[in-house]
């Protein structure tokens, strides 16, 4: 097999393995004439990404007897080391070496305009897979979910890694919710779905002024802390036209229908809040923007846009701790 490429120069190829190194020691990468894929799992959290081979790489050349597809496994923290050896670089090459058994990502790292100097980095790779092995690994399997109920844009990450850095001295999961007037709420919890403030049907949330306003409110013989953004916008579905709505026969989509009958209403799940801290992890490599889809009772999916490269993103797949 081969593979042999140059990076392009704003290294989407190190932005996604950054992405994958608060998730786990190892990581498993698809290369593949079209597609460069990254894939990761820790415990309920589980991380893919990539995009299209052009946005990662040029003058790529890939071959191999199984489809021109080669599958890797390889250690995060050896990529992120080579990833500070190009802060400086002018170029930066990568190839394959070695026999499958004892193969490396080899990285020619060009420093300098004019007395250049050249940086060799070799990356163990500690196995190489077949189809069905990466396929038995399930990195590359996006779970089965329906649709969700609520997508909503995410105020910006460097906000939400401050507060959920308070709510982990207090609780270890956080309930989120979310609905279709572009509010967000993230409440601290022991692990129960119970939300101060609900008796009067107001969920705490009506009648605060627009933005970021987080409250304390005493709950037995701990506090319940909670987060209130307004003015998040959510994304309009559409393979599912609002416009198609007054048609009983047509297929809708359930975020609009909430949002035809029930914008108001908040759609929840609970999750741990160390899983959400590895999510907004992604701010290292500056997203363009981060979408959080929620399906109560089931998960909570998280889909990174990388700037300025269309075609890659990162997707976080978080279980419910429970549903509501």
């Amino acid at each position: 097999m081969r593979l042999r490429a140059r990076l392009h120069r704003d290294f989407v190829f190190f932005k996604l393995v950054q992405a994958m190194e608060k998730i786990g020691k190892t990581c498993f990468i698809k290369f593949t004439p079209s597609i460069v894929a990254f894939g990761a799992a820790s415990g309920m959290l589980d991380e893919d990404g990539g995009g299209g081979s052009e946005h990662v790489f040029r003058e790529y050349r890939i071959e191999s007897v199984t489809n021109n597809e080669i599958y890797v496994e390889m250690r995060v923290d050896e990529l992120t080391h080579v990833l500070r050896s190009c802060a400086l670089a002018t170029d930066v090459g990568m190839k394959m070496t070695g026999r499958a058994s004892a193969a490396s990502l080899s990285f020619t790292i060009k420093t300098g305009e004019g007395s250049s100097r050249i940086i060799t980095h070799d990356v163990p790779i500690l196995r190489v897979m077949s189809r069905e092995g990466a396929d038995h690994t399930k990195a590359f399997e996006e779970p089965t979910i329906p649709d969700p109920d609520v997508h909503i844009m995410l105020p910006p990450l460097d906000i939400l890694r401050n507060v959920t850095s308070t709510y982990k001295s207090l609780a270890n999961y956080v309930i989120l919710s979310v609905n279709l007037m572009g509010e967000m709420t993230l409440i601290t919890t022991d692990g129960t779905m119970t939300i101060l403030g609900e008796e009067d049907g107001t969920n705490g949330t009506q009648g605060r002024p627009a933005g970021l306003q987080p409250t304390i409110r005493n709950m037995t013989a701990k506090a319940q802390v909670e987060t209130v953004f307004k003015n998040l916008l959510n994304p309009v579905i559409a393979d599912d036209p609002i416009e198609d709505l007054d048609n009983p026969e047509a297929s809708v989509h359930p975020q609009n229908e909430r949002r035809l009958n029930r914008p108001h209403e908040f759609a929840r799940a609970m999750i741990r809040i160390g899983d959400l801290q590895k999510v907004l992890q992604s701010h290292y490599i500056k997203p363009h923007r981060v979408i959080c889809c929620l399906i109560p009772n089931q998960a909570v999916v998280f889909y990174v846009y990388l700037q300025d490269v269309e075609d890659a993103a990162l997707t976080y797949y978080i279980p419910v701790a429970a549903g509501y």
